[in-house]
């Protein structure tokens, strides 16, 4: 690890939590999508209940990985951003 990862983890710790979520979905994602080989094949009118909500936590997981994305680059931008000697009032 950097110095600079460091710095950025200590003024952000939340990051570290967020990175392993961010793992943890993207673990889900694959296995979900290997367990059910019909995952994205068409399946029939009526798939099983477990194949319906093995898509819905993929899509769900994708989502919130998205999510976590668009904070990490929101922490970095106010990380990034000059501190200001005023006050914000």
């Amino acid at each position: 690890m950097t110095r600079a990862e460091r710095d950025r983890l200590y003024a952000a710790r939340e990051l570290v939590l967020v990175d392993l979520l961010d793992h943890t979905l993207a673990a889900l994602d694959i296995a979900l999508v290997l367990e059910p080989p019909t995952l994205h094949d068409l399946a029939p009118l009526v798939p099983p209940p477990t194949l319906r909500r093995a898509r819905a936590l993929v899509r769900a997981a994708r989502l919130l990985r998205a999510e976590l994305l668009r904070y990490r680059a929101a922490v970095d931008a106010s990380l990034a951003a000059p501190e200001s000697d005023e006050l914000p009032f």
